[in-house]
């Protein structure tokens, strides 16, 4: 990954957090953040989808947008995306 690239979705991911922080757990939070540091990218993506998934909190249309075009980024399975059915529009 290119070094511009692997800022700009480091940039995405910690953006993801900050917003989604009133439907993550700390503990989740943490978790994620140390993911992204360790430049763990796709592994983090998938936990945050499945942690909102898990309890099926909504999104707004920009949080889906933004995990899905990460998903297509980094040529990811659908995963994400399957996880993401649970989450209704918000």
């Amino acid at each position: 990954m290119e070094p511009v690239q692997f800022d700009e979705i480091t940039g995405v991911l910690r953006g993801l957090l900050i917003r989604l922080d009133d439907r993550l757990a700390l503990r989740d939070v943490t978790l994620l953040a140390e993911f992204i540091d360790a430049g763990e990218f796709g592994l983090a993506l998938e936990q945050i989808a499945d942690v909102l998934s898990a309890d099926a909190h909504a999104l707004t249309r920009d949080e889906r947008a933004d995990m899905l075009s990460l998903v297509s980024r980094m040529r990811m399975d659908d995963r994400v995306h399957r996880a993401l059915t649970s989450c209704p529009s918000r």
